[in-house]
């Protein structure tokens, strides 16, 4: 059996081995360990590795939908427009013309973004036209705003057809601006931003060190990635106000008068008391004041004692002095 110190003088042992290796090959594996778990440990983690998954989901789905973007050829060059209608028309039943609008718009592929009706009252006017009855007249007019959005090869047709429900058209707008470079110059951004990423990520494979730089780098990549995403995001909604036309409509239709017949309320008079009730009360309410008039005098008692003895005194003194007068005299 080999001694401890047999297997010192041939290399260092595994711990509780027995087993010897030679000392450049214990250095070596463990320098080999060392290197690939600092590996690992710099390599993407599982939420950097889910975001690339889904962020590249995106970007297949994005990509699919840019591939199918409508093009307009004028002179054999090609071009991307975003086109974009206004329409304001008179109608003689808005509700109806709504309804057939949204029939028109899903007949080819459309759908209707927003849409809001209303009914503007102007005034109201009651008459009473007998006895129990009251006619009422209501004077409003009714509105109607919808936005909606259709593939761009049928906007010519759907305008068509819309304005064949109008008795007068206020206006008709149609604007079509060309996005084809301004999609040009996103892809140009975004590969560039990608290739600049790319060879960061390259570099920080092969730079030693400190944990700074590589949160430095790391923050790097994120804001090249995010300018990369934003520009793919505009690119996208380009692509998809190209594939879908957007058109604005104002219906309305002339003042309407709606008249409804209403009961005129019963006036219910408020109670009143009966004259021999108020008699009665009335009774009553003279012997209360006679009591408290007795009893007023009965309270100032005092009072009246002192006027009495004032009164006397004030007639002797009259008295006195027209003795005194008539003595001299």
């Amino acid at each position: 059996m080999n001694s401890i110190k047999y297997c010192s003088n041939k290399g260092k042992a595994f711990v509780g081995t027995g087993i010897a290796l030679p000392k450049k090959f214990a250095v070596k594996f463990f320098l080999f360990f060392g290197i690939s778990a600092f590996i690992i440990s710099c390599g993407p983690s599982a939420e950097q590795m889910a975001y690339r998954e889904s962020a590249k989901e995106v970007a297949d789905s994005v990509s699919t939908y840019m591939k199918g973007i409508a093009t307009d050829t004028i002179n054999g060059i090609s071009h991307n427009f975003i086109r974009k209608a206004d329409l304001k028309f008179k109608v003689q039943d808005v509700l109806n013309s709504s309804k057939k609008i949204e029939d028109i718009v899903a007949g080819y592929g459309g759908y209707i973004s927003s849409s809001e009706l209303t009914s503007n009252k102007h005034y109201t006017q009651s008459t009473q036209i007998n006895k129990d009855s009251i006619l009422e007249q209501t004077h409003y007019t009714t509105v109607n705003y919808i936005t909606l959005r259709v593939p761009s090869q049928k906007l010519d047709t759907v305008l068509r057809q819309i304005s064949d429900l109008a008795l007068f058209i206020d206006f008709r707008t149609l604007r079509s601006d060309d996005v084809k470079m301004k999609l040009f110059s996103n892809k140009l951004a975004e590969n560039r931003y990608k290739n600049y990423k790319n060879k960061i990520e390259k570099k920080v494979d092969k730079v030693t060190t400190k944990q700074s730089q590589v949160l430095n780098t790391e923050e790097n990549i994120l804001a090249k990635q995010t300018m990369a995403d934003e520009k793919r995001i505009e690119s996208y909604d380009l692509a998809d106000q190209v594939n879908y036309s957007t058109i604005k409509l104002e219906t309305y239709q002339a003042q309407t008068v709606m008249k409804q017949l209403l009961a005129v309320e019963e006036h219910i008079e408020p109670y009143q008391p009966s004259f021999l009730s108020k008699l009665g009360d009335s009774f009553l309410n003279g012997f209360q004041i006679l009591k408290n008039f007795v009893l007023f005098l009965t309270n100032i008692w005092g009072l009246l004692l002192i006027f009495v003895a004032v009164g006397f005194g004030i007639k002797w003194l009259v008295v006195y002095i027209n003795r005194k007068v008539n003595t001299v005299a």
